[in-house]
């Protein structure tokens, strides 16, 4: 028999909307969106906060779950909402993986949060910027009024810590609890974790827009976008990974 910890499968409905879900049973009352790309066209599973779908990606096979976003003419999953403010608690989680090996001149994002000009961003870039020679691991806070810049590059050697190969799947979750507190979490780990300071997050920031995947640099395929209006803890988190992982390695669900 096998064992998948902590994570089961169940029935989740939202208006019209029914589908098994690949979540833990403790999550079910906080997903506001999911997006597992197996529905027609890509879309969203469950949208209980109404969020506005501005751009989606082609589906294609090969992702952790079965079928997967992949790039095309859209390169990126947009979302917009209030409901993806940082002044509330957040918990963006997402599977990607790049389309083509990286190199030392590589960069892609996975994550920007916005209002068009401040933004919380996850990405990856290499030199000339910030003296680089190679791709680093970045969390970014910039351009909000009364809050210091914060220019987290956490990593100066990606690549020796994460196989950013064509086709290989790694899992980022991004945290924000208190309004204050942003954490980076890559493969189940807490990577990086700041306090803004100055002020916290506000509604009036206008940060309600979401852009995940890689619009400029390498290609990412994307799979499993979970939102939740709660920060997740560290153990769930990585409790999550191990078990998609065990699942996608068995194929599970087993084709019929």
């Amino acid at each position: 028999m096998m064992f998948l910890p902590a994570l089961f499968l169940f029935v989740y409905s939202a208006g019209s909307v029914a589908d098994c879900l690949s979540l833990p049973p403790d999550w079910e009352d906080r997903v506001i969106y999911y997006q597992s790309f197996e529905g027609e066209g890509g879309q969203p599973d469950v949208n209980a906060a109404d969020l506005e779908l501005m751009e989606t990606m082609n589906t294609g096979a090969g992702g952790m779950r079965g079928r997967c976003g992949v790039p095309g003419d859209a390169r990126a999953v947009q979302l917009r909402g209030m409901a993806l403010s940082p002044h509330l608690p957040l918990t963006v989680s997402f599977w990607w993986a790049l389309q083509e090996d990286a190199d030392r001149d590589s960069g892609f994002g996975l994550f920007h949060l916005t209002n068009g000009r401040g933004f919380v961003s996850h990405f990856a870039r290499s030199g000339p910027w910030c003296a680089l020679d190679r791709p680093a691991g970045v969390l970014q806070v910039y351009y909000l009024p009364d809050i210091k810049n914060v220019n987290g590059i956490y990593d100066r050697d990606l690549m020796a810590h994460v196989e950013l190969k064509d086709g290989v799947w790694h899992h980022t979750a991004i945290v924000i609890n208190a309004g204050s507190f942003v954490s980076l979490h890559t493969d189940g780990e807490k990577l990086f974790e700041i306090r803004i300071t100055g002020r916290p997050f506000r509604e009036s920031d206008q940060l309600n827009h979401v852009i995940l995947g890689s619009s400029g640099g390498l290609p990412v395929a994307l799979d499993e976008i979970i939102i939740l209006n709660r920060p997740l803890l560290d153990e769930e988190i990585a409790s999550y990974v191990q078990a998609v992982r065990q699942m996608h390695s068995v194929n599970y669900p087993l084709e019929p």
